[in-house]
């Protein structure tokens, strides 16, 4: 639970599964609250950052979850990891909230001003909730296509203000290409072990015959496993998403920053990596932006889907894709 170095080479492969088993054991620990999803955000978001790095020529180290490093003071390595998840968490949360609760907000006013309107027989206003719903929607696209690369830019920088820095942000983009398309259907795709376990509560007797009938002690088994299950699918629905972006932005990052918009990244360490491909052209960078955007659609489909399956305000509002890794 330390910073370590990655082992390499066939030889280090069973070290390796050993490592990968450990984080997901914990990082699936930690989503089970909301509050301590922060903790496991920092982690992934600490791990990006190294993945980038070393993309670029740097160390390949992995992120502790409680431990600092060696070679500092005792408080430092007993706890250093932790303080660093805990301050790259809140970080990396703070900055996916003001992006994404403008549209989040709106669906949930959506279902307030639609289902809440129409049970009490307000039909003159129902077109109030599919209204909001479909603005809520399209101010989302842009910001969904925004997130993966503004994330990893972000974990990259290990800073705030890096989410807000929407020209690099755009120029790295369009210097991914096909990769936004990519990032958008992993982010579809993986939504939908999410949609299942919305449903798993309605359809609990068809899945575990007898279930009602049950003692509460064995009813609360089954919760709290299917809660693990949960947290375990949320951490690695944001760890592969965030994974990939890293792998784009670290390709596309130094086409950016030797491209048309080079003056962005002037004295970035993106300058300094030598560019493996030039980026496509305005056409086709409209293209791949536009497909993506319409994937990311999908997702906002789903989550209106597993609202009807099983309802909770708080799930307007968060969502692995967009910002805890956390399932309700």
């Amino acid at each position: 639970m330390t910073v370590s170095a990655l082992p390499r080479g066939g030889a280090a492969l069973p070290v390796r599964v050993a490592t990968a088993l450990r984080s997901l054991v914990v990082g699936a620990l930690f989503c089970l609250t909301p509050l301590t999803a922060l903790i496991a955000l920092g982690w992934i978001s600490r791990r990006t950052r190294g993945t980038i790095l070393a993309r670029w020529g740097g160390p390949s180290e992995a992120p502790g979850w409680v431990l600092g490093p060696a070679g500092h003071g005792w408080l430092i390595r007993a706890l250093g990891g932790l303080a660093a998840n805990i301050r790259a968490g809140v970080s990396a949360a703070t900055g996916l909230a003001v992006l994404t609760l403008p549209f989040s907000f709106l669906w949930l006013g959506a279902w307030w001003a639609g289902w809440e309107n129409s049970f009490n027989k307000g039909y003159e206003q129902a077109a109030v909730g599919p209204l909001v719903w479909l603005a809520g929607t399209l101010l989302s696209l842009p910001i969904l296509n925004h997130l993966p690369i503004a994330m990893a830019h972000a974990a990259s920088e290990a800073r705030l203000s890096a989410f807000f820095e929407w020209r690099r942000i755009r120029s790295v983009a369009v210097a991914s290409g096909w990769r936004l398309v990519w990032l958008s259907m992993l982010g579809v795709l993986l939504a939908i072990p999410v949609l299942i376990l919305r449903a798993i509560p309605i359809f609990i007797e068809d899945l575990v015959p007898g279930f009602s009938d049950m003692a509460t002690d064995r009813q609360r088994e089954i919760g709290d496993m299917l809660r693990l299950i949960g947290a375990a699918v949320a951490f690695l629905y944001v760890l592969i998403l965030r994974e990939q972006a890293a792998l784009a932005y670290a390709r596309a990052a130094p086409v950016a920053a030797r491209g048309g918009d080079g003056a962005a990244w002037r004295a970035h360490p993106a300058a300094d990596v030598a560019p493996e491909a030039r980026p496509p052209r305005r056409v086709m960078s409209a293209i791949w932006t536009g497909l993506a955007a319409l994937t990311w659609a999908a997702l906002a489909v789903l989550i209106v889907v597993g609202q009807f399956l099983n309802y909770a305000q708080v799930n307007w509002l968060t969502h692995p894709a967009f910002l805890l890794p956390w399932v309700n």
